[in-house]
């Protein structure tokens, strides 16, 4: 099959959509953000980028924490809207269930079913972009999003869970059915797998 160069996109898909909060002078404010990934569970870190303009951005570097809150695909009209106006015109935080985490100072969405709250590491300035390295302090799961697996909770399955995805054609999507389990089915042609 023939292959078309698109030029420099990346063309990483789907995207988690999650809402990163900080405190701006002394309110709640929360911008919608595709640009976020686990970047290493041992120890619990995630990468965030966001615009240097972001209102957002203000809160994060003065106290040096923020959150991350996964909404459901049932919460999408104010997600979405808060990817469209700034912090500095409309409190965003009047459109939430604004509670504080346990152990930082950050506000987290009460409606959505995870939220992180993350302590940052490093920030690298990539042209207007922000990338922020941070650990993950605390994690906050809607408790019927878990089950008992082995003596250890776990999410039982990301339908329940029911994140926001975006693609990059600019639409919005949900999970679909499973099609398989981790370090399972690369059985079927590796018959040594490393460790």
């Amino acid at each position: 099959m023939k292959k078309i160069t698109l030029g420099e996109v990346p063309l990483v898909v789907p995207v988690p959509i999650v809402l990163v909060g900080s405190y701006v002078d002394g309110r709640a404010n929360f911008a919608e953000v595709g640009d976020v990934a686990i970047a290493g569970i041992k120890p619990a870190l995630v990468m965030v980028s966001l615009a240097e303009n972001h209102h957002t951005m203000c809160g994060i570097r003065a106290a040096k924490v923020f959150s991350v809150n996964i909404p459901s695909t049932t919460m999408l009209d104010r997600v979405d809207a808060c990817g469209m106006v700034s912090g500095r015109v409309a409190d965003k935080s009047a459109w939430f269930d604004v509670v504080d985490s346990g152990r930082l100072d950050v506000p987290l969405i009460r409606e959505c079913p995870v939220n992180l709250a993350c302590e940052l590491l490093r920030e690298v300035q990539v042209e207007h972009r922000c990338v922020l390295v941070a650990k993950v302090v605390e994690c906050q799961v809607d408790e019927m999003l878990l089950e008992d697996d082995g003596g250890r909770r776990a999410i039982k399955d990301l339908q329940a869970f029911d994140p926001i995805l975006y693609g990059l054609d600019n639409r919005y999507y949900r999970i679909g059915d499973p099609i398989g389990e981790g370090y399972n089915e690369g059985g079927k042609i590796c018959a040594n797998p490393v460790g």
